[in-house]
């Protein structure tokens, strides 16, 4: 298994990613990290990806857009709970939460 360190690493690689590909979701609460997006050009396949706190376990798999559109309804279930201001939506913010990822490195 992993250690944190090194999800968190690979987990900043995704998030890039993420901010890079569209369509992209990431969202970001006290309890995790999450981002959903194509993984190829023809967005047949999406990444569905997570990083947990503070343990720093990731999750992470390939899935069609099928499922990737279901997913993305059940984490926009919960948004209510983290608020809307949880939607990473501006550069800044993603730079902030992708700092987080440093206090798995210590």
């Amino acid at each position: 298994m992993a250690d944190k360190a090194e999800n968190a690493k690979t987990f900043g690689a995704l998030l890039a990613q993420a901010w890079e590909n569209t369509p992209s979701f990431i969202c970001s609460n006290d309890d995790y990290i999450y981002c959903l997006f194509p993984s190829d050009d023809s967005k047949e396949k999406w990444l569905e990806a997570s990083l947990t706190f503070p343990d720093g376990s990731l999750e992470q798999k390939e899935i069609d857009p099928v499922r990737a559109i279901a997913l993305l309804v059940e984490e926009l279930k919960v948004l209510p709970t983290y608020g809307a201001d949880s939607v990473v939506t501006s550069k800044d913010n993603l730079d902030r939460i992708a700092s987080r990822l440093a206090s798995l490195t210590q």
